[in-house]
């Protein structure tokens, strides 16, 4: 969901709000929430998303206590998120390591194979 503006209580100024926006019946309000949480494909991010949540994450007032102060609901999706964003990194330094044993077995299965064929013409 995008932001939506809210005017600063402090500054007076027209400010971007994710909370009011996750407040939605898009996001809080969806009894699917849950679910789609679930079902989200983290092996699918892309380095740009990325970019988008760690600048909410850097924001000063995006914060675990500010996030528990607001709600149960707020705080579990802010863990959600971190826990997403750390998983993100770890499948990027996973990734090319798991690629590279999948092709490596592959290669080990094919050697066996022909291992297999040639002792088969030996005996």
């Amino acid at each position: 969901m995008p932001p939506q503006e809210k005017v600063s209580k402090k500054t007076g100024r027209t400010k971007l709000s994710y909370w009011r926006a996750a407040q939605s019946k898009y996001v809080l309000g969806n009894p699917r929430l849950t679910q789609m949480l679930m079902e989200f494909d983290r092996n699918k991010i892309t380095p740009e998303l990325m970019m988008k949540v760690e600048k909410v994450l850097s924001d000063p007032e995006f914060t675990y206590e500010k996030a528990y102060t607001a709600s149960a609901a707020a705080t579990g999706i802010f863990k959600w998120v971190k826990a997403t964003r750390d998983y993100f990194y770890i499948f990027k330094e996973v990734e090319p390591r798991r690629d590279a044993f999948m092709l490596s077995n592959k290669q080990l299965l094919d050697k066996r194979r022909q291992l297999e064929e040639k002792q088969g013409k030996i005996q």
